[in-house]
């Protein structure tokens, strides 16, 4: 591990506009004018004059090293403005970076209610223009919106660039923009991500080309505390397909810097991944596959993160990491080779002389054409200012080596030449041979020939008349193979499988149209001797040869058998390695309404008439080539479910659920099933669905019903809501006795088992002055005068589809006062007596036997206590009681001696007796009078022991007082009735 200072780098330092403003990410870098000088685009927020700003800035760094502002935004005044992130990107494909920025807005100061707002500012050759190009809203008309981050992407590979913002609450989305034709925005599509469209976190997205097709897909991702969720769509030619999430649990995450979101092939798999740095110094990676996500915890441990940046900082080809750490005010290096990358192996601190240090909290490496520089920018922040340095970290580019000018050496000829051996003689390998290479077959350009790989080739240069063959040379390079036969005068070429595709032939003919003899005398002698010089005539000839992979139909097609009503849809894999191929779909053979849609679908709509066998016969051509493919389709007549099912059941309740069918084939019998049913549903051969839920089994159940005849199947998938009725877990006594003057406070406990059910707490019925929270069941009250005596509570719980009764009395006890005033004296030998009279507002009593009895209007109500002499009675007196309840009524004999008179004969004795009961080895009678008429305890013994079938028990009758008299302190020998 190395640590190294750099002291004493400060290039750049802020000027007074940065002063209160903390530079929180850097975006670069560039140079747009074309002057030589780097570019940057910086998001700065902080508090000037008690009042919070976040401002974008476009910076240029002069030649003497200092930054300067060329440009710069802020919110409206009077608007609070968050600025998420700054991006340049290309939106409308002209070849000139425009600057994007998402900005949260709130007005009046508000910083809750807050809207996402998308710029762009065009770049006008000098400058970024004064006014955005395009500004939309995203908040569609709703508040507490707020934009995470937002990617750059090409979403239609179209050579232009879209956006892509992650906007949350209270629904998560993803919103995919495009400029139109006019420059403004446009809304292309809005991702819902299963899974995350609610929850305690906010979601992000990041654009990545996995499978290098040229068109980006994305991944959503959402940290939930440590629960990372992600949701990949993948991008099918310009539309966006959601993919299967993953979710996975990884503990100690802290704090995701969205703004710092960065794509490498960290592990050199050859995929590109996306990596997600944390506060807490996690890097976590998340690599899109055919199917799936690959998330992983990268073996790096940088210590707290507030930035990271990828590039080449040690020029070895393989990017690095630099891990930005504002807390220890320390820069790591992670150096990436042939086998990935992992733990920092270098680590940096900026030191600057001075009272207050700089801490560094973000980076940005200088770039140039794509190459790191070997300089970084590091925005540093004392608590009051911000401030810029340029550091030499890594490596820069070699520089290019002058030529070496060497003077000319006077040639020396000697006539003994050394004798070298030959094994010191070295030569250097002689260059490659130049070939041509394929090239896609330009527009309006017929080949002369047309070759398949591995098919002989050999084209005889034409005879002409009086014209005889003499030379051939080529005039540019032929393709690798090709060579020209002198013998049978024919160029040949069998090409193999890497070379398909267009060339073109260029070649030089020299034809002898005759001789011409010329004579010519030497100088040594006289002799005369005689030149034959043929008279040539040179055409240049060229030609295109185009190789060509005949197109292959690699699939069948699935469905052929179907009902008539559905829709066919087939798309051939076609299989064809030319990378110019003009692929053809048409059908020569079909039935009506059959088509071929983008000329990549065949698609079919039927109708109930379509019901036959249908040959089709499919031809694809490339223009050369033709493939063909044949077969049959089978419409039979359908099936459909017509009945709704009842979508809502109880547990502990029988679910039914008959099945109505429609066919128009009565021949075939039909054929009900169950798929994906909870445990215990069946469905029996006429269609009916039975089950009795259980409470294991509550909240949204699916299950699919099945029927078909033959092919005809249709199917019906069923969301099944099965509701557990509340479940009271704490609730008020039958009988609740509150001292007047106290306050009564009672919270109602009931749960729900259902997760998404909230309960309703509504009164039906309730003592004046008590208080009920309708949401948790909070009850309070003070009674108050009023209050005395008995009161009834009567509570409904529900949660919107069952509900359960809360019911209790409630008896309200104000104090009883003597009011008498005993005498003081008393004679020995004589009797003392002092009748205590009482003062009690009550006019109610609450009798305190084992089951507690109210009676209200105490004084209309006569108590008992029964001492049964006979021991055969009283071990009998259960079954005497039994008789007595289960009786209807009880009227008094005529002929019985004992009844009070003749007005009271015949008088129904239950209609009177309210309680009678057995209780500390007494019988217990409560004997009422009801308008002023009542009956003798007497008549009430003869009935209830049934005197008239034979002789009634020896009883001793006690009348009780509903008042209850006890003495404190007295005297031995004295008591009180």
């Amino acid at each position: 591990m190395i640590k190294k200072s750099i002291v004493g780098l400060i290039i750049i330092i802020t000027t007074c506009l940065a002063q209160g403003l903390k530079i929180v990410h850097m975006e670069g870098t560039y140079d747009l004018d074309g002057d030589g000088l780097k570019e940057f685009a910086t998001i700065e927020s902080g508090s000037v004059g008690g009042k919070q700003l976040s401002v974008v800035r476009y910076y240029e760094i002069n030649k003497n090293g200092y930054q300067e502002i060329g440009w710069e935004f802020e919110a409206p005044e009077g608007v609070l403005g968050n600025f998420v992130d700054v991006e340049l990107g290309d939106l409308d494909g002209d070849g000139t970076p425009e600057l994007i920025t998402v900005s949260n807005i709130s007005e009046n100061g508000d910083d809750e209610l807050l809207q996402p707002i998308v710029f762009y500012y065009y770049w006008d050759g000098a400058q970024f223009s004064e006014e955005p190009g395009g500004v939309i809203n995203l908040s569609d008309g709703r508040s507490f919106v707020r934009a995470q981050n937002f990617t750059i992407m090409d979403f239609d590979g179209d050579m232009d660039q879209e956006l892509a913002v992650s906007v949350g609450s209270p629904l998560r989305q993803v919103i995919v923009l495009d400029l139109d034709d006019n420059g403004d925005w446009l809304e292309v599509e809005t991702l819902r991500p299963n899974g995350m469209r609610s929850g305690i976190g906010s979601i992000s997205v990041t654009a990545v080309d996995w499978n290098k097709d040229g068109y980006d897909d994305l991944i959503t991702s959402s940290v939930e505390g440590s629960s990372l969720k992600t949701q990949p769509y993948y991008n099918a030619g310009g539309e966006l397909l959601a993919g299967k999430g993953e979710e996975i649990n990884i503990s100690g995450l802290d704090g995701l810097i969205p703004i710092s979101i960065s794509v490498l092939d960290w592990n050199k798999d050859g995929i590109t991944d996306i990596i997600l740095p944390f506060y807490n110094g996690d890097l976590v990676s998340m690599t899109l596959y055919g199917d799936f996500i690959d998330i992983q915890k990268m073996p790096i441990e940088g210590g707290p993160l507030s930035d990271i940046r990828v590039s080449d900082f040690n020029q070895d080809s393989y990017n690095d990491l630099l891990l930005v750490s504002g807390d220890m005010n320390v820069l790591s290096m992670v150096y990436g080779g042939i086998d990935g990358m992992s733990g920092p192996s270098e680590f940096f601190s900026i030191e600057e002389a001075g009272d207050k240090e700089a801490q560094v909290f973000t980076a940005l490496p200088v770039m140039s054409q794509g190459i790191y520089t070997g300089t970084v920018i590091a925005a540093g922040w004392d608590g009051y200012e911000s401030t810029l340095f340029m550091v030499e970290i890594g490596k820069g580019p070699q520089p290019d080596k002058p030529d070496v000018a060497t003077n000319d050496i006077p040639k020396e000829e000697i006539g003994i030449y050394p004798d070298i051996p030959s094994d010191d003689i070295v030569l250097a390998d002689p260059p490659a041979t130049l070939e041509t290479m394929a090239q896609p077959l330009p527009d309006g350009i017929l080949p002369k020939h047309v070759l398949t790989v591995n098919q002989s080739f050999a084209y005889t240069l034409p005879e002409e008349e009086k014209k005889e063959f003499y030379s051939f040379r080529w005039l540019q390079p032929p393709p690798n193979g090709m060579f020209f036969h002198y013998d049978s005068r024919s160029i040949r070429w069998v090409p193999d499988d890497g070379q398909l595709g267009a060339y073109k032939i260029a070649y030089h003919v020299e034809r002898k149209l005759g001789e011409t003899v010329t004579p010519s005398i030497a100088k040594e002698d006289t002799l005369l001797t005689y030149k034959v010089i043929p008279d040539l005539e040179g055409d240049d000839e060229r030609l295109w040869i185009y190789v060509n992979d005949p197109p292959i139909i690699a699939s069948e097609p699935e469905g052929t058998e179907f009902v008539g009503g559905e829709s066919f849809v087939y798309k051939p894999l076609i299989l064809d390695r030319n990378i110019d191929k003009k692929i053809r779909v048409d059908l020569e053979s079909a039935p009506q309404g059959m088509l071929v849609e983008n000329n990549e679908f065949i698609i079919w709509d039927t109708d109930s008439s379509h019901i036959d066998i249908y040959d089709i016969r499919l031809v694809v051509t490339d223009g050369f080539d033709r493939a063909i493919q044949n077969f049959s389709l089978f419409a039979r007549a359908g099936v459909k479910i017509l009945s709704e099912a009842n979508t809502e059941a109880e547990i502990d309740e029988p679910y039914r659920y008959k099945i109505d069918i429609w066919r128009p084939d009565l021949e075939h019998i039909l054929n009900f099933s169950l798929s994906d049913a909870p445990d215990g549903m069946t469905i029996d051969k006429t269609g009916l669905v039975t089950w009795t839920p259980s409470t294991t089994q509550i909240d949204t159940q699916k299950f699919t019903v099945k029927v078909n005849h033959g092919v005809a199947v249709d199917s019906q998938t069923v969301k099944l809501y099965v509701n557990h009725p509340p479940i009271i877990r704490s609730a008020p006594l039958k009988m609740n006795v509150i001292n007047f003057g106290e306050e009564y406070r009672f919270a109602l406990d009931v749960f729900d088992p259902n997760k998404n059910d909230d309960l309703i707490f509504t009164a039906i019925e309730m003592p004046d002055g008590m208080r009920m929270d309708p949401y948790e069941g909070m009850i309070v009250w003070e009674p108050v005068r009023e209050n005395i005596d008995f009161s009834k509570l009567h509570v409904k719980v529900s949660d919107g589809r069952s509900e359960r009764m809360i019911i209790a009395d409630y008896y309200v006890n104000a104090p009883i006062n003597i009011v008498s005033i005993p005498l003081m004296q008393a004679g020995v030998g004589e009797e003392y007596n002092h009748q205590v009279i009482t003062s009690d507002m009550n006019l109610d009593a609450l009798l305190p036997y084992d089951e507690v009895i109210p009676l209200k209007s105490a004084q209309n109500y006569r108590i008992y206590s029964i001492q049964i002499s006979d021991d055969v009675y009283a071990e009998n007196i259960d079954r005497y009681i039994m008789d007595w309840n289960n009786s209807e009524a009880v009227y008094l004999s005529e002929d019985e001696p004992d009844s009070l008179s003749l007005e009271v004969s015949r008088l129904n004795l239950k209609k009177y007796v309210d309680y009678i009961f057995w209780e500390n080895e007494r019988l217990n009678i409560i004997v009422e009078s009801i308008d002023d008429r009542t009956v003798a305890i007497k008549d009430i013994l003869w009935e209830f022991f049934q005197g008239n079938k034979g002789r009634p028990p020896k009883v001793v009758a006690r009348k009780m007082s509903p008042i209850k008299y006890t003495l404190m302190e007295f005297p031995d020998g004295m008591e009180i009735d």
